[in-house]
Order: C-alpha cells, then sequence, then structure tokens
C-alpha cells in the first residue's frame, strides 16, 4: 500500500494544498457465491489488503475537483451533480457517490479529492466498489457526516446502478466496509446482515491470478444475467406460491417448472440454486477446516460458471485447465461479474511459488502477458482519519 507521506506529498502535487482527510477502502475477492448476491442469497467474501486510497481537502468552489492517480486523469463537476457527465467513464462512480451522500446529508461547498493505492481499475478485485467507498468514507468525512456502513454499501451500490450503469448487487459494497481481518463474512443479501465467518488458513493461501482479460460489467452481459434469473423466479412463483427470491428455489422446485422455462434461462436459474448449496457447504468446510472439501466446491463453481451461466470466456478456460494440472491447487474458480478479471486457486501456501511459476510458463508466456500474481488474505474493511 502507498505510505502516507506519498499520499499526502501527491496530493499536495495535484492541488497545491494539503490534505485533510485520508481514507481507504479494500478490493475484494468472492470464496464463492457468485452472481447469487442480486439474487438475494448468501455470498462469503472476505476483504483484501489491495485497496483504493483517498485523500480530500474542503473549499468553496461548488465543485468536486478529482484526480486519479491510476489513470492520470482529473475532472471537475458540480457538487450538486444530478447525472453522469460522460458515458461509462471512471469519475462516474465518483459523481454517483456525491450525489447518494448529499441524500444522507453529506453537503459540501466543494472539496479536492485524491484517488490511487494499489488496487488498479478493472483488476477483477471489485475496485470500482473500493472507489465509491474510498470517496464516500473520505468525503464523509471532510463533511463532519457520519454515515453508517451500512449506508455507505447501499450509497455505493446506488451510484453503479444510477450512474455507471452497472445493475450490481450489494456484495463488493458492503464486504469493503464490513471487511475484518482474518475472517470471510457469510452475508446474507437479502436481509443484509452478516456473520463472521473465521478464516485459519494455517498453511493454506487464495492466490489472486489475473487473467490479463479486462471485463466491463456495463455492457449489457450482466444485465441480461440478471434479466434471465428474473424471467425464471416469474415462472417459478407462479407455482410455488410464497416464493420471493431465486435464492429461495430448491432443485426440485425448479426441476418442476423446467417445462415453461426456455433453455437459458433454465441453466441461469440452475446455477444460482446449486450455488446456494455451494456457499452452505463452503463455510461448513470452513468450520472443519476442511480445505481440499473447499477446493472441490470451487472446481464445481467454476464449472457452474462456464456451462450454466456462460460467463467465462477461452482465456479463463485455458488459464482454469493449466490450474487443473495440478494435484497442489485444490480449487480454482474464476470471480466477479465474467468474461475474464481474476481466478483464485487455493494452495497449500509451501506450493504457491511453484504454482505462480506454472501459470507464467502455461498461461502468461505463450500470450505474452506479463501479471502480478499476489497472495490475499482477509483484511479489514473501509476507514477515514482527519488529519488536521
Amino acid at each position: 500500500m502507498t505510505p502516507a507521506s506519498q499520499v499526502d506529498t501527491a496530493f499536495a502535487a495535484a492541488f497545491g494544498c494539503p490534505l485533510t482527510v485520508r481514507a481507504e477502502a479494500p478490493g475484494r475477492v468472492n470464496l464463492i457465491g457468485e452472481h447469487i448476491d442480486y439474487n438475494g442469497g448468501p455470498v462469503l467474501p472476505f476483504a483484501i489488503p489491495q485497496r483504493v486510497l483517498a485523500a480530500a481537502s474542503a473549499d468553496d468552489s461548488g465543485h468536486v475537483a478529482v484526480h486519479s492517480a491510476a489513470l492520470d486523469r482529473s475532472v471537475r463537476f458540480p457538487v450538486d451533480i444530478t447525472a453522469p457527465t460522460a458515458p461509462s467513464s471512471w469519475e462516474n462512480y465518483v459523481q454517483g457517490m456525491v450525489h447518494e451522500l448529499r441524500g444522507l446529508g453529506v453537503a459540501l461547498r466543494g472539496a479536492k479529492l485524491w484517488l490511487g493505492g494499489d488496487l488498479r481499475p478493472g483488476c477483477g478485485l471489485s475496485s470500482s466498489a473500493a472507489l465509491c467507498m474510498a470517496a464516500g468514507y473520505a468525503l464523509a468525512e471532510l463533511a463532519g457526516v457520519e454515515v453508517s456502513p451500512l449506508q455507505m454499501a447501499r450509497a455505493g451500490q446506488a451510484a453503479e446502478h444510477q450512474f455507471a450503469g452497472t445493475p450490481c448487487g450489494i456484495m463488493d459494497q458492503y464486504v469493503s466496509c464490513f471487511g475484518r481481518a482474518d475472517h470471510a463474512l457469510l452475508i446474507d443479501c437479502n436481509r443484509l446482515t452478516h456473520d463472521y465467518v473465521p478464516f485459519n488458513a494455517d498453511g493454506v493461501c487464495v492466490l489472486a491470478i489475473p487473467s490479463s482479460v479486462k471485463h466491463a460489467l456495463s455492457d449489457g452481459a450482466y444485465e441480461q444475467r440478471v434479466r434471465s434469473c428474473r424471467a425464471a423466479l416469474d415462472v417459478i412463483a407462479r407455482r410455488h406460491a410464497g416464493v420471493k427470491s431465486l435464492h429461495e428455489v430448491t432443485c426440485a422446485m425448479l426441476e418442476s417448472c423446467r417445462a415453461e422455462l426456455d433453455d437459458e434461462v433454465h441453466r441461469r436459474a440452475r446455477h444460482v440454486v446449486t450455488e446456494v448449496q455451494r456457499v452452505t457447504q463452503a463455510v461448513e468446510a470452513l468450520g472443519a477446516g476442511d480445505f481440499p472439501r473447499l477446493g472441490a466446491l470451487l472446481w464445481q463453481t467454476q464449472d457452474s460458471l462456464r456451462d450454466d451461466y456462460a460467463v467465462s470466456c477461452p482465456e479463463i478456460d485455458e488459464l482454469i485447465a493449466a490450474l487443473r494440472t495440478r494435484d497442489d491447487v485444490m480449487g480454482a474458480r474464476m470471480i466477479g461479474g465474467g468474461f475474464g478479471g481474476v481466478v483464485i486457486a487455493l494452495v497449500r501456501t509451501e506450493h504457491a511459488a511453484a504454482v505462480e511459476d506454472h501459470v507464467r510458463r502455461r498461461y502468461y508466456e505463450p500470450h505474452g502477458f506479463s501479471e502480478e500474481i499476489f497472495q490475499v488474505v482477509p483484511s479489514a474493511g473501509a476507514s477515514a482519519t482527519r488529519i488536521a
């Protein structure tokens, strides 16, 4: 992570004045429970050490000036913004947060906001949610307004919906706010509550392996899956009274409606129904310290994401195939919305270096890719500190 002194220097270089607030928000990996959050079910992510850093100071300009160190770009927009100023652009996330925070009483006369850190945009580790949370915590602290973690997570989700055009669930924002060191979060995305699940992994680590294929969730494919899930729920709810969310559906319920569902909708729903079961089994495996069982569940999820949810891509399939050849990889799967991004692999720590070398030789080098593979551990959530 970038040291505080470097953040102070970068902020002064960008704006010509000292900062008064620092904030940070982590990215995440989701162990299991993919595409379940917007279906109201349980997910099992954890916050990671890699994070977005924010620094801010207040002014009376009536505008928010933002500089992204990662992109080396700056923008400026009114504090009372009501709609995004550019299509599919990074600043839409910040604009959305400013808009949502105003509704929570975070009214600024003006602000300067610097964004940096070691969580790269588009890296597949929920950089957009971390960006929203870091900006949100910095601006709330700047205004002296206390915003609860759940309120902040909801604001981030709304910002992505209304300003970035991504109909995402709330998992990424939630875990960025509520993350805890050495714990995964079992999040109930229907009730918006969570339990901390100890991640006692002596001798075991999670590798985050970028595929070097960037994904964009605002291009329509993600929304198509959301619509398919809703279509399946509409059919099932007509036959099974009381079902209000796809996560409540059992395999028997789904199959009872098979004749009324087209093949694509049926496969999308089958992924959700079986993935909910895998989340429960993964929590049991973690509680028992049974990492081979957890790894087997990761392989199952990957197969379901590829075959039923159809969110894989040739590069991900190739990377997964390379990992399957290793006996020291207990399990692996893609994470995130799909069509690229990051693969996580559950390995014995003593074999991590060998697995990394294998990926470079079998996948990166033939494609000419150059990526950093890193271990991720459950880490603390977002925070803000007033400096002056």
